[in-house]
């Protein structure tokens, strides 16, 4: 690895409410190959990201990756790759397990992530082994790694709790509107869908006891989509073995967490042996508060908010079990999706934010 210098709520018609003259691109499909741009490696220079729903990232064979800006899929990197290879530039953030860089790699920007606390080593590795095993486009794509250092893919919006900034900036501002607000809401549902449903089993956030904490756990892509970034603490629930879980051992005192969640004997000391554990139905408490803060305050977003009310009260249910699960919630909002927003305007809007630098 090189270093540079660095621092760096009653329902109504949608037309009603919805003016479309902004995304007049939207409905443009996006077919063909993806070249690489000499002059810039983040810039898609033929619009296309194959087969498959607009805008989705294909996946490569099982220890391979392909940028938005490579054509083909390519080995992942290790230590040779990362020490001859790449150069970091600036420091783009830092959470309680890493720093994480602007980095280069080949012409093509990349995240570049260093572990400062050797004795979190344990969710470092576990955060690699996740992202290499569940690799799918609603996890940030695996790049390579060697020892303490991770490379990803790069996003250039940043983590979700951001968002509400980044869409005031001249850049973006004309995509501050419902559309894009509740695709993003969508894209974060099948987020956790993908954790409950995954590969390895039933999934759960436990990274996730406050809001702004949890919209950390993702980052923001070019066309405005969530994909999970931080995957060194999700366990595993397993129902047959009747097998439920506690994410910390320490009482949480929090009015954004699931009500099992918090300590129930209030005049009791905490006892951690004590503490009921719980399953992935505490994710679904926490999905009406997420999507409320992703549709904002923007032309349309309280039409979508009364169109998931009945179904949000339901994620609210005090008993867990009769929350509903997230293939109930894609539904629902799938169908609301259909009605509120033709699908000639809901396709991805990568075409438009192509070149914003």
């Amino acid at each position: 690895m090189r270093s540079d210098c660095g621092r760096g709520g009653s329902p109504q018609p949608a037309s009603d409410f919805f003016n479309y003259e902004v995304d007049e691109m939207l409905g443009q499909e996006r077919q063909g190959k993806v070249k690489e741009s000499r002059s810039n490696p983040d810039v898609v220079t033929v619009a296309g990201l194959g087969v498959g729903q607009p805008g989705q990232r294909r996946l490569c064979p099982p220890g391979s990756f392909r940028l938005s800006t490579m054509e083909t899929c390519m080995p992942w990197l290790g230590c040779k790759e990362i020490t001859n290879e790449v150069t970091t530039l600036g420091k783009i953030g830092s959470g309680g397990l890493k720093e994480v860089y602007k980095a280069i790699w080949r012409n093509h920007t990349v995240a570049y992530s260093n572990l400062t606390r050797p004795t979190h080593l344990k969710y470092f590795l576990q955060d690699i082994e996740m992202l290499k095993t569940l690799q799918h486009p609603s996890v940030l794509q695996y790049v390579g790694s060697c020892n303490t250092t991770l490379l990803t893919e790069f996003y250039q919006l940043g983590s979700a709790d951001f968002i509400k900034n980044t869409l005031k900036l001249n850049a973006y501002s004309k995509f501050n509107n419902v559309r894009t607000r509740f695709n993003m809401a969508l894209s974060y549902l099948e987020c956790i869908h993908f954790l409950h449903n995954s590969p390895l089993g039933t999934r759960v956030m436990c990274d996730s006891n406050s809001l702004r904490k949890t919209l950390s756990q993702f980052l923001v892509t070019q066309d405005f989509k969530l994909v999970l970034s931080d995957l060194d603490r999700i366990p595993e629930v397993k129902h047959e073995a009747k097998l439920s879980f506690k994410c910390f051992s320490i009482r949480i005192r929090s009015l954004y967490v699931a009500p099992e969640q918090l300590w129930p004997f209030e005049n009791e000391k905490f006892n951690d042996s004590r503490m009921p554990p719980y399953d992935e139905k505490s994710d679904i408490w926490k999905i009406p508060r997420v999507v409320d803060y992703l549709l904002g305050n923007v032309n349309g977003s309280d039409v979508v908010r009364s169109h998931l009310y009945k179904v949000h009260q339901q994620c609210h249910n005090r008993d867990p079990s009769q929350r509903p699960t997230t293939k109930v919630l894609l539904e629902e909002y799938n169908r609301v999706k259909n009605m509120l927003f033709p699908e000639h305007i809901t396709n991805s809007i990568v075409n438009q934010t192509v070149g914003i630098s």
